[in-house]
C-alpha cells in the first residue's frame, strides 16, 4: 500500500516476516517427547544401555584367544575350588556283603583315588560297573556321612562246578558264570556237571542231585549228552543213563531197585534207563571180550 506524503510516497512495510517464532515444540517433537518420558522406554535406556556396553565390551574381549584362555582357567580354577571343599570331599570306599576276593575286585573295577570330590563320582556309572562283576547278583552304591562312598552287594551264590578243559567255572542253579578256578578244592562240595550245553541245562541238573541225594557221595558228576540229556558217573566207574524227560522218575526207580537188589553194588557197569519201559544192565566183558547185557521190563 502506498501513501502520498507531499509527492513522497510511502510504502507500508509488512513486519510479518520479522515476528518472533513461536517458543513451542512442534506436535510431533511433543510426541516424541512424551513417549522418551514413559516408563518403559526410561526402564529400557536405563537397564538395556548398560547391558548393550557390557555386551559390545564382551564382545571385543572375546575377540582375543589368550583372554578365552584365561577365563577358562580362572572359572575352571574357581570350579576346582567349590567342589573340593570338605563337605563335598570322600575319603573312604566301605563294601558291605561281600567275600574278600570278591571285595578286591570291586575295588580293582571301580579304580578310585581316595579323596575325591562327590561331584567327580557318577553313582549309576559305578553301579555299572560293579554289575559288570560276574559273581555280583545285586549292588547298591550311594554317598555316607563323614565322606564314605559305601557299596553293598549280594553275591551269587555257587551251585555247580562246569568241567572245562583245564579248571572249572563256578556256576549259580540258573548256570550263569561266577568265576574260574583251577581246582576243585576252592569249593569242594559243589557237584560238578561237563558237556556241551551244560550250563544252559544248569537247573534240570540241580534237580537230578536233589533226587539223588541219598547216593550223593557216590556220584562224581553229570555229563550232559548230545544236548539233550544225563548220564550220571559214579565214583565206582558205573554210568547211569537218564531219559531226555522226566529223569528224576527214573532216579526213583534206580533208588527203588537198590534198596531191594543193591544193585548199584553189583558189579553193573551201565544203567541205562532211557527208554521208560526197561531197563537195561550192562555187565563187564566176559573172558571173550564181548559185552553182556540184560533187560529188566519195568512197568510205570
Amino acid at each position: 500500500m502506498q501513501l502520498d506524503c507531499g509527492g513522497c510516497f510511502l510504502q507500508q512495510i509488512s513486519f510479518s516476516k520479522f515476528r518472533k517464532r513461536d517458543p513451542a515444540p512442534s506436535r510431533l517433537k511433543y510426541k516424541f517427547s512424551r513417549w522418551m518420558l514413559s516408563p518403559l522406554i526410561k526402564k529400557a535406556v536405563f537397564y538395556g544401555l548398560p547391558l548393550i556396553i557390557i555386551a559390545i565390551s564382551i564382545l571385543i574381549y572375546f575377540q582375543d584367544q589368550k583372554n578365552i584362555k584365561h577365563l577358562e582357567e580362572v572359572a575352571s580354577d574357581l570350579y576346582r575350588k567349590v567342589i573340593e571343599r570338605p563337605e563335598f570331599m570322600l575319603d573312604a570306599l566301605s563294601i558291605e556283603g561281600a567275600s574278600d576276593s570278591l571285595n578286591a575286585e570291586i575295588r580293582e573295577v571301580l579304580g578310585l583315588n581316595f579323596p575325591i570330590s562327590s561331584f567327580d563320582l557318577d553313582l549309576a556309572e559305578l553301579h555299572e560297573r560293579v554289575l559288570s562283576l560276574p559273581p555280583i547278583e545285586i549292588a547298591e552304591a550311594h554317598l555316607k556321612g563323614g565322606g564314605i562312598l559305601h557299596i553293598k552287594v549280594d553275591e551269587k551264590t555257587p551251585a555247580l562246578l562246569l568241567k572245562k578243559e583245564f579248571g572249572f567255572d563256578v556256576l549259580s542253579e540258573n548256570g550263569e558264570y561266577i568265576r574260574s578256578v583251577s581246582s576243585r578244592e576252592y569249593f569242594p562240595a559243589l557237584p560238578i556237571i561237563t558237556g556241551e550245553g551244560a550250563e544252559n541245562a544248569a537247573s534240570q541238573a540241580i534237580a537230578i542231585f536233589k533226587a539223588f541225594y541219598q547216593k550223593l557221595d557216590q556220584v562224581r558228576g553229570l555229563v550232559f549228552v548230545g544236548k539233550r540229556r544225563w548220564n550220571i558217573i559214579m565214583t565206582s566207574g558205573q554210568v547211569v543213563m537218564l531219559p531226555e524227560s522226566d529223569p528224576q522218575q527214573a532216579i526213583q526207580k534206580i533208588l527203588i531197585l537198590d534198596k531191594v537188589e543193591q544193585i548199584l553194588s553189583r558189579q553193573i557197569t551201565v544203567f541205562d534207563f532211557r527208554l521208560p519201559s526197561r531197563i537195561t544192565l550192562r555187565i563187564p566183558s566176559d573172558k571173550y571180550g564181548q559185552m553182556n547185557s540184560e533187560l529188566i521190563g519195568v512197568r510205570n
